[in-house]
């Protein structure tokens, strides 16, 4: 049976036959009938019968007819079936474009990325292919490279060790202080790697530098052979290229580096190997120290020791110690002071002569004692019509013996008992040395001349190691005699401060933070400010120095000169003194 068939939202079916006995059921009430299946239904009608009630239409193929129900049944008119058959065509039409799309799209989309990834598959193809004839085409000299590392790779590894080995040794050794090897030497038996060390470093380091210049090039040259033997002219460059990144990286930065971090069990491990090879190598590291000499001589020059230690790298130690928390900042600025000293002169730390507490020697013992009660001094100079002309000493122990005799304090001049001499001193003497004096003779006070023999102050043992630990102050000190003794800073507004007369450079230096001209002669501010105006002051006047702030850095050598010159204006400020 010939019928094409249609679908739609409609809800009313109908059942239809034909000459035979099968039938179907339809969803839609309207039918398509191919002009083939009308001709033969015309010789074979059939009815179709709906069973459901009140059928609309009841149609004989062929010949159109009433059925049972007589008039109650119409037919459909055509020309409305086929215009509705024609809209519903067309959406038909419509979706199944959309699907056409949808479908196509999908397939270019899939296509492409087979396409793409078939480019890349073919690209890995080619590459691979490329990596597979350069393998086979370096194939040869790649065997040959291996052979020739299997024959000498053994010997260049040795090579190598023992390039790294002279690198560890020279880093080790030069990296320990000499103190640090003569504390280990020390502490080791007679046949002590240190001791062997300590003995002679020259000949050990002179032993190291022609190891490692000789595996170094006795390395180089055995890869340069083999790589010229196989590459031909272009294996020079190869060569250089490998070694120097092999010597680099393997003999000189790593080794090195490990010898910094572990210097002293470094030099355990090399220092005995070092010598037994420098027993050895003596007669070349004779010739080539003598040499070395000579050569020295040649442009003028001479080997000279150098100490163990300088001041610079020693105060270097103390302010790594000091920031490491090794020692405390009194410490490092007390072990500063004592390496200071013996620079300083005595004109720098004596008390000046019109701040001297001295008597006349005609005084009676109860003005001496009177003296005592004020300024509670042990000790007091005694002078003769001047001040300046000192006799000797007067000590407040002696006075006990008259206490207790109140006619014979009154009768008694403190220049007779005064009976012991002063001590002179220069004031161009260095403190070391007083310090030494003071112990030496068992004195604690001596009285300053200068260069024509007049007395310009006093200096006493507590000066001398107040250099060292600072200033020391008495229970009886009151802050009157302390700021006269040390002076005082005092911040009277921004930027604008109180300074004493007495109070020394050093101090006024590091609380403004300024630096003062190089070789100056003054050592507190009252000379400063005498030697800026250049005669004495009166109170009320003033003067404008320019004055460098402190801890600045040194400029480069090589900057321009306008950077200089601005360099300059910034690290310079103008003060205004005003007495």
């Amino acid at each position: 049976m010939e019928m094409a068939l249609e679908s739609s939202i409609l809800s009313k079916p109908s059942f239809f036959s034909s000459a035979k006995s099968s039938a179907f059921l339809l969803f839609n009430r309207n039918f398509k009938y191919p002009p083939k299946f009308l001709s033969k239904t015309n010789h074979n009608p059939a009815s179709i019968i709906s069973s459901f009630p009140n059928p609309r239409v009841v149609k004989a193929f062929g010949v159109p007819k009433t059925g049972t129900f007589g008039s109650q049944a119409r037919l459909g008119s055509l020309i409305e079936e086929n215009e509705e058959l024609g809209s519903y065509q067309n959406l038909i039409f419509v979706k199944r474009g959309i699907l056409v799309a949808m479908v196509c799209g999908v397939l270019a989309f899939g296509c492409k990325r087979v396409f793409a990834v078939e480019g890349v598959v073919n690209a890995g193809y080619g590459v691979i292919g490329q990596s597979i004839l350069l393998l086979k085409n370096a194939w040869p000299k790649l065997s040959m490279l291996l052979k020739v590392f299997k024959e000498q790779g053994l010997v260049l590894t040795a090579l190598l060790g023992l390039s790294a080995f002279f690198s560890m040794a020279e880093t080790a050794i030069t990296t320990l202080w000499p103190w640090k090897i003569r504390e280990l030497a020390e502490k080791e038996s007679e046949d002590g790697v240190f001791k062997m060390l300590r003995s002679d470093v020259t000949r050990f380091l002179t032993t190291i530098l022609i190891g490692t210049t000789v595996v170094n090039i006795g390395a180089t040259a055995l890869v340069t052979d083999a790589a010229t033997a196989i590459f031909g002219e272009a294996g020079v460059s190869a060569a250089t290229g490998v070694m120097t990144v092999a010597i680099l990286l393997l003999t000189e930065i790593t080794p090195k580096s490990i010898a910094v971090h572990n210097p002293t069990e470094v030099a355990r491990f090399v220092v005995r190997p070092v010598a037994w090879l420098s027993v050895i190598l003596y007669p070349v590291g004779r010739v080539v120290t003598f040499l070395s000499m000579g050569m020295l001589k040649i442009f003028g020059l001479k080997g000279k020791s150098e100490p163990y230690v300088t001041e610079d790298e020693l105060k270097l130690m103390l302010r790594g110690a000091e920031l490491s928390g090794a020692i405390e900042e009194e410490e490092q600025d007390m072990i500063e002071n004592v390496l200071e000293i013996k620079d300083t002169h005595v004109r720098e730390v004596m008390t000046p002569l019109v701040d001297v507490v001295a008597i006349d020697a005609s005084s009676t013992l109860v003005e001496f004692h009177n003296l005592w009660l004020t300024h509670q001094y042990s000790r007091v100079p005694v002078f003769e019509q001047r001040v300046d002309n000192i006799v000797g000493i007067a000590y407040a122990m002696d006075l006990l013996d008259y206490v207790t005799k109140g006619e014979v304090l009154e009768s008694t001049t403190v220049g007779d008992m005064a009976h012991k001499p002063a001590y002179f001193v220069p004031d161009s003497m260095l403190v070391w040395n007083l310090l030494r004096e003071f112990r030496i003779r068992k004195v604690h006070m001596a009285v300053v001349l200068n260069e024509y023999g007049g007395t310009v102050g006093l200096v006493t043992l507590e000066d001398v190691v107040e250099e060292i630990v600072g200033e020391i102050f008495d229970e009886n000190d009151s802050n009157e005699e302390i700021q006269k003794k040390t002076g005082y800073i005092v911040m009277r507004a921004e930027g604008i401060f109180d300074v004493d007369a007495n109070t020394s450079i050093d101090q006024l230096s590091e609380d403004l933070n300024i630096k003062m001209p190089e070789e100056h002669q003054y050592e507190t501010v009252s000379g400063f400010v005498c030697e800026a105006f250049g005669y004495i002051p009166r109170t009320g006047e003033s003067i404008k120095v320019v004055l460098e702030k402190g801890n600045e850095e040194e400029d480069d050598e090589n900057a321009e000169a306008g950077s200089d010159q601005q360099d300059m204006k910034e690290r310079h400020q103008i003060y205004k003194l005003e007495v």
